[in-house]
Order: C-alpha cells, then sequence, then structure tokens
C-alpha cells in the first residue's frame, strides 16, 4: 500500500569543507540564506520547467522531491561531464557562508566573482571548481553549456578572481557530484531526478534558493512523495 507523506520544504543543508591544500586554508561552512521574498526577482522568461530532456552533459539534474538524501536534498545540478566513464556535476543552489577571501589567502578581494563559496557536492571536497563565462574556451577549461565553462585548474581560479574584466561570470564551488557508469542511470530510473534543459541565468542566479522551488511549481509536485 502507498501512503502519501507530507515533506515539509526545509532549507537544510550544514556542511564542513577544507579548502585545497595547495593553499587554501580549511573552514567550516554553512547555508547563507537569501533575503525574504527574494522569490519574486528570480526571473525565469521563457523557462519550461516541465519539459524532460534527455541525459546529456549540459542539463539540470533536479532532486525530486522523493529524493532525501542530506547530500542531495531540494538540489539542481549542472551536469558537466557525461560519459562512458561516468557523470559530474556541480550543485548551483547551496551557497555557503564562507567567502573567497577567506577560503583563497591569494585573494584580497574578487573583482568580478560571488563572494562567497558553493558547495558543489559530497566528492572532493578539499577542491575547489568554478564555473565561468567566456566567449570563448581558455586553455584548462571544459565547455559545461553554452558560454559557460567548468575547470579545477587553481591557476585559472586565480586568473579568474584577479581578471578585472566584470563582463563574465565566475562562481566557485567546493567539491562535486559524481556517478560510476551506469550509476545515475539508475537513480534516474527509480524516479530520483528531473532533467531539464540548464541555463546560464539560472546557474548564476543572485537568489539560489529558489531555483529548486520554481521548477516543481505545483503543490502537489512539492508536498508529497509516496513512500512504498
Amino acid at each position: 500500500m502507498r501512503h502519501l507523506i507530507v515533506v515539509l520544504m526545509i532549507w537544510a543543508c550544514t556542511i564542513a569543507f577544507a579548502s585545497p591544500a595547495a593553499g587554501f586554508t580549511p573552514l567550516e561552512a554553512g547555508c547563507q540564506r537569501q533575503p525574504s521574498g527574494a522569490f519574486s526577482a528570480l526571473s525565469l522568461t521563457g523557462f519550461n520547467s516541465k519539459k524532460e530532456v534527455p541525459l546529456k552533459q549540459g542539463v539540470f539534474l533536479v532532486a525530486k522531491p522523493e529524493l532525501i538524501d542530506p547530500n542531495f536534498l531540494h538540489t539542481v545540478i549542472l551536469l558537466v561531464s557525461y560519459g562512458k566513464d561516468g557523470a559530474m556535476g556541480l550543485i548551483i543552489n547551496r551557497p555557503t557562508k564562507i567567502t573567497i577571501q577567506q577560503a583563497i589567502p591569494d585573494i584580497k578581494e574578487p573583482k568580478n566573482a560571488s563572494s562567497n563559496i558553493y558547495f558543489g557536492g559530497p566528492v572532493n571536497r578539499n577542491n575547489l571548481f568554478a564555473l565561468f563565462t567566456a566567449d570563448k574556451k581558455p586553455d584548462n577549461a571544459k565547455n559545461a553549456v553554452g558560454k559557460v565553462y567548468f575547470s579545477g585548474s587553481k591557476e585559472i581560479i586565480l586568473s579568474l578572481l584577479k581578471s578585472e574584466d566584470k563582463k563574465n561570470k565566475v562562481r566557485i564551488y567546493a567539491g562535486y557530484a559524481g556517478w560510476l557508469p551506469n550509476q545515475l542511470e539508475f537513480e534516474i530510473s527509480r524516479g530520483s531526478w528531473k532533467i531539464i534543459e540548464a541555463s546560464e541565468e539560472m546557474i548564476f542566479s543572485d537568489y539560489p534558493e529558489n531555483i529548486w522551488p520554481s521548477i516543481f511549481k505545483r503543490p502537489e509536485e512539492i508536498m508529497t512523495y509516496n513512500f512504498r
């Protein structure tokens, strides 16, 4: 018999990670909340949150309400790599309270990045990664989607944060989400993830805590799940 269980929408994400050993300082991290009422500021013009797309690099994996693993509860993940060797992604909607200046002593004042580091996932939380926009692919970077690129290179991260070019967007993440071959496909088959098109607008949203609720708009999608 299936029972409907009410799931309270609670933003729960207390995280601890250490920054890369190569000059980065270990710090305790937690969730950063945005001001209440900020949801109206999140623009989703032309975004169809109901349309699912094939599994591939450059899509969002959106945790369904049934997925209650604390590592991925209410997460939205940009899949930056997908193939026969497995998959890799970054959680885009879990900012921490750790500033870039705290985590990277080499940076006195980031020029064009969000001032806080994001929790990218439970794997390799000792390492930092970057998502950023660029008109053309830089060396030691991988195209994620559109004009958004991904890199784990310390040199690229430092260069991005020191750059005076404010045209391009930059966001820094600690750790990533990873799947072995066929693991992600299995999780999707059992109903853990919804796959939708990714967008630069959502990746670099000023209100990341509102991205997940904006995708699951209908009350029944947010509030209930089936428990066997």
